[in-house]
């Protein structure tokens, strides 16, 4: 049968395939569009079998703040150019993809249903690149608590980061300050990337095995024994200074920490203000 301009069209702006695979496809499924998409669906699932094997390293870190269903998402979604990273198509399939981790919780990113990898294959044939789902986070606030889910993503779309900041009331919802605070906080994580919110969060593993290393260099330096462990102190407060969030020297002014700017907003609010939780994204980190 004569495949029409539209119908070529509309199987098109359906797949995103390109028009003479569209025009084949219709001709080999007799004009029927549902086949003619599943005949494209399998095609690019050829394609995205070919193209697995080769390397995904560019991509970009997408966000979604949800504050209605309390929750916020980061997704790292890989390519293997930049160029691809940058098209509206790859940041749709990011978004649909956060979409997606919202309405099904995964435990992690490989538990993709039939329909998620059938519009990953979609992309992969239209952009001619391998695109790998590296990881997710989602930050999901306390039914009881009140407080805020703040995301940032660097500008170039490698570097992203969501942070919750958990108040007593509902009073600091709204408050220019506190989407401040909230943005100075994810700014400061991106910056400097602390491994805990305090000391308290640190295991007793990781201190020891700090001071192992600090008693070590000591004794290599020669210093006398009955100093050592007052050095070990000073090295090991030196360490939460550059791990911990709250102890950290706050990023746009070196004289005050974190948990100072912190207390700054929580006197002008008179609200109580904690960090809950944050989680730090960039391109290409490997996976603990």
């Amino acid at each position: 049968m004569a495949i029409t301009a539209d119908q070529v069209k509309k199987l098109r702006e359906k797949t995103g395939a390109g028009m003479m695979d569209c025009k084949k496809a219709l001709e080999k499924c007799d004009g029927d569009m549902e086949k003619a998409v599943h005949h494209l669906r399998e095609q690019g699932i050829a394609k995205a079998t070919q193209k697995a094997a080769r390397v995904a390293k560019e991509g970009l870190i997408f966000s979604d703040v949800r504050p209605q269903e309390r929750l916020g998402v980061l997704v790292e979604l890989n390519c293997e150019t930049d160029f691809v990273a940058r098209t509206d198509d790859f940041r749709n399939l990011a978004g649909e993809m956060s979409t997606w981790i919202v309405e099904n919780r995964p435990g992690e990113v490989t538990q993709l249903n039939e329909s998620m990898k059938d519009r990953m294959n979609q992309t992969i044939a239209k952009l001619g690149e391998n695109i790998a789902a590296k990881r997710f986070a989602l930050l999901q606030r306390d039914d009881k608590s009140a407080g805020i889910i703040h995301s940032y993503v660097h500008p170039g779309d490698k570097l992203g980061v969501l942070v919750e900041l958990k108040t007593q009331t509902d009073n600091a919802a709204g408050e220019p300050e506190f989407a401040l605070l909230a943005k100075d906080i994810a700014m400061q994580v991106a910056a400097t990337n602390p491994l805990v919110i305090d000391r308290d969060s640190l295991s007793p593993e990781i201190i020891e095995k700090e001071k192992d290393i600090y008693r070590t260099q000591a004794k290599n330096e020669g210093k006398p024994e009955k100093i050592i462990e007052r050095i070990v102190q000073g090295k090991l407060e030196k360490y939460f200074q550059e791990v911990c969030l709250l102890e950290q020297a706050f990023v746009k002014d070196q004289d005050r920490s974190v948990k100072d700017r912190i207390g700054e907003t929580q006197k002008k609010l008179d609200e109580e203000i904690t960090v809950g939780q944050f989680v730090r994204f960039r391109l290409g980190d490997e996976l603990a």
